[in-house]
């Protein structure tokens, strides 16, 4: 399991989410914490998501917003190449 450094920072109304420095604040939806004495802790984040479940065209182009391709990417995702 790849482990990340995650850090929760918080002033006033505004906060930050940062995996491994990638502030990922603006897909968090909310988070929950784990910690018990039987497994590692776990951090739970509930991200905004769009579900698309048809596309009829297929010219459609499937763009992510700047937050969830920050998030992806802090995860480990690689976007594809840009076949032009």
């Amino acid at each position: 399991m790849t482990q990340h450094q995650v850090e929760i920072r918080t002033e006033g109304t505004r906060g930050q989410v940062l995996i491994d420095g990638r502030d990922i604040a603006r897909s968090v939806t909310g988070l929950t914490f784990k910690a018990g004495i039987d497994g590692p802790p776990q951090l739970i984040i509930d991200l905004q998501l769009i579900d698309v479940t048809t596309v009829d065209s297929t010219e459609t182009q499937v763009l992510l917003g700047d937050g969830v391709a920050d998030t992806l990417k802090a995860l480990g995702w690689t976007a594809p190449e840009d076949d032009g």
